[in-house]
Formats: structure tokens, sequence, C-alpha cells
């Protein structure tokens, strides 16, 4: 059986976000009346696969079925063992050095879309999201007391060298945004 046209919006909507919404958010973001939404939810809540419908009756979200809990468990395992590797290394260093930042400057820092490095540091622990107060479309990561503990300092100020690095990257990128701009 096919879902109606908003179930539809709705899963795709929580499934983009990845995130809990609560229902005059959905309203709103779906331009739909609170009963129709209610319908959508409840017509979600209905089908059966891999993700489920999680509503603790003021958001929803899509979350794992417990079916599929266990495969999702051991492959987290295998990625969490795995080094982060360079990428890794360059999100936490233009975070740590440079933070918060949005994802759209670490990927202009880097050159390179970052999603999925910030994803699999943000699911370690090394790595937080926080609102973006200057813009509530994005978000900011900033470390973690985990990273910093990691790294035997007790702010990211501590880490060698922090001004000088902080700064030359300042001014790299203003230089780099002046070519841009010239160009």
């Amino acid at each position: 059986m096919a879902m109606s046209n908003l179930a539809g919006q709705l899963h795709a909507l929580l499934f983009a976000l990845g995130r809990p919404l609560g229902r005059s958010e959905l309203a709103t973001l779906l331009a739909a009346p609170a009963s129709d939404i209610e319908d959508a939810i409840v017509e979600l809540s209905g089908i059966e696969g891999g993700v489920v419908v999680v509503d603790d009756g003021k958001e929803i979200a899509l979350r794992v079925a417990p079916a599929s809990s266990a495969l999702i468990e051991r492959i987290r395992k295998e990625e969490y063992s795995r080094d982060i590797g360079r990428a890794g290394l360059e999100v936490l260093a233009a975070v740590l050095y440079r933070g918060p930042l949005t994802r759209a400057e670490i990927d202009f820092i880097r050159g390179v879309n970052s999603s999925q490095i910030l994803r699999t540091l943000t699911l370690r622990g090394l790595l937080r999201r926080i609102p973006n107060p200057k813009d509530e479309r994005s978000f900011l990561y900033e470390p973690t007391t985990e990273i910093l503990a990691e790294l035997g300092v007790a702010s990211a100020k501590s880490l060698p060298e922090y001004d000088e690095v902080r700064n030359k990257l300042t001014e790299l990128e203003a230089q780099y945004r002046a070519r841009e701009q010239q160009a």
C-alpha cells in the first residue's frame, strides 16, 4: 500500500533533517493543518520496515527498528574502531583551532565536503553540534570534553601554539577570500 503524499513528505523531512521535530514545526514546514499532520504520523507509524517512527507525545523522530538494531550496533562498533584518518584530523584541527564552525566553514577550510566525517566525529563524541545563534538554519560544531581529555588539555586554548595557529589560520582564510573576490 502506497503512503499518502503528506506521510511521504513527513517521512522524507524526518529522514533528511535527521532530528526530532515537534508537531507545530511539522505543521509549519509541511504547510498542513495539525489534524492532517496527526493523520500522517499515524499512517507513517503503521508502516513496518527498517526504521520506525518514535513519538514521545511532543516530538517525532525516525529511529532504527528493533529488528535491525543488532545489525546497526555491530556495524557502528566496526566503524568506531577504525582510525579517523587524515580527514578526521583536519576537521578536528579546524574546530579546535578555529571553532566553533559551521559545516560550510569547515568545508571552506578543507576544500571538500565534510558531512560524513562530521557525522562520524559527532557519533564518536569528539564533536558536538550546537545551534548557530547567527543563523537558525545551521549548526555550529565545537569540541567536546572527550576530545579535550584525549588531548590532555583543559580547553582548546591550552593546545600548543593556540594563538599563533589560530591567527595564522584567520590570516590565510582572509587572504584566500580576498583572492576569491578579486577573481
